[in-house]
């Protein structure tokens, strides 16, 4: 909604290109083909090894032709926080608009619309204990966007349906039991340990959210990694969770410079507020008894 919406909005001919960041989640990138039947160019922002966009390029190729820029707030895989107000500064300082997808660290961190320097900010309940498919949309005032879904006037006229009150309410009382906090003790114990067992660590270790832990064992595919941790009874993904089903290497990866059999081994550990010490040590146990079992069969 805030890209494609913006993307009809404009009224300014010169704007006909869309900056997308490489490492983006497929929700963003998966617009690239409505993008360019509408008449836009799409550019892919290069990201660094860690998944974070690169402010030179982006600098530089960010001019008056730009309608949008596309940035997350900390990417899903990696954890990765991005420097969103440098980011906003570029796109700024040449008139474009800055959407940032903030679903993972909304009620994480503690942020502002003004603090992340965006015209356009995506939130979702899922996220923070709430009811899956309720989201929600920041504009900021003056920003230029149309509908996607014309209807009956809800939602001020910017998304016909009728609303689904029981998820809404939900995400609202999601919203105000969560409470931003960082603590990264547990998540740090257990990765430390994956690595003793021969992980690799894909992240840097600092300004990433708390609860992504995200590595690779060079030599064993996550695949295989991920049918051994299912029947032992231990969830983890080898990209976003909403891609977990799939054997496609981690774009985010590939887009961070990996090779492809190393995008292929790439494994997302998350842990939640409410996880347990005793809880990431039977984690651990379950991991090392899966890597005994893929590395003898």
């Amino acid at each position: 909604m805030a890209i494609i919406g913006a993307a009809l909005g404009n009224q300014d001919p010169r704007r006909t290109r869309i900056l997308l960041g490489a490492s983006e989640h497929h929700c963003v990138l998966n617009c690239h083909p409505i993008l360019e039947r509408l008449g836009y160019q799409v550019d892919l922002i290069p990201v660094n090894q860690f998944g974070v966009i690169d402010l030179n390029w982006l600098e530089e190729r960010t001019t008056d032709d730009v309608l949008l820029v596309s940035a997350m707030h900390a990417n899903n895989e990696f954890g990765t926080i991005f420097p969103t107000r440098e980011i906003s500064a570029i796109a700024k300082q040449n008139g474009a608009l800055l959407f940032v997808d903030a679903i993972q660290t909304f009620r994480k961190l503690s942020w502002t619309a003004d603090d992340l320097g965006a015209d356009l900010i995506s939130i979702s309940a899922h996220k923070i204990g709430g009811p899956k498919g309720a989201g929600a949309i920041y504009i900021r005032a003056g920003t230029q966007i149309k509908p996607l879904l014309n209807g009956g006037g809800q939602e001020r006229e910017m998304r016909g349906g009728t609303e689904n009150v029981a998820a809404i309410v939900g995400f609202g009382e999601a919203t105000v039991r969560s409470e931003p906090k960082q603590n990264s003790e547990i998540r740090d114990r257990f990765e430390n340990q994956l690595i003793k067992l021969g992980a690799k660590a894909t992240t840097q270790v600092e300004n990433r959210l708390s609860g992504h832990c995200h590595v690779r064992f060079p030599g064993i595919q996550a695949e295989t990694m991920l049918i051994a941790l299912d029947r032992l009874g231990l969830s983890a993904s080898s990209g976003a969770a909403c891609s977990s089903g799939s054997i496609e290497p981690s774009h985010v990866m590939l887009a961070a410079g990996y090779t492809l059999e190393e995008a292929k081994e790439g494994l997302r550990f998350t842990f939640g507020r409410e996880t347990k010490d005793q809880e990431a040590r039977r984690a651990l146990e379950i991991v090392e008894a899966a890597l005994k079992q893929v590395r003898t069969a």
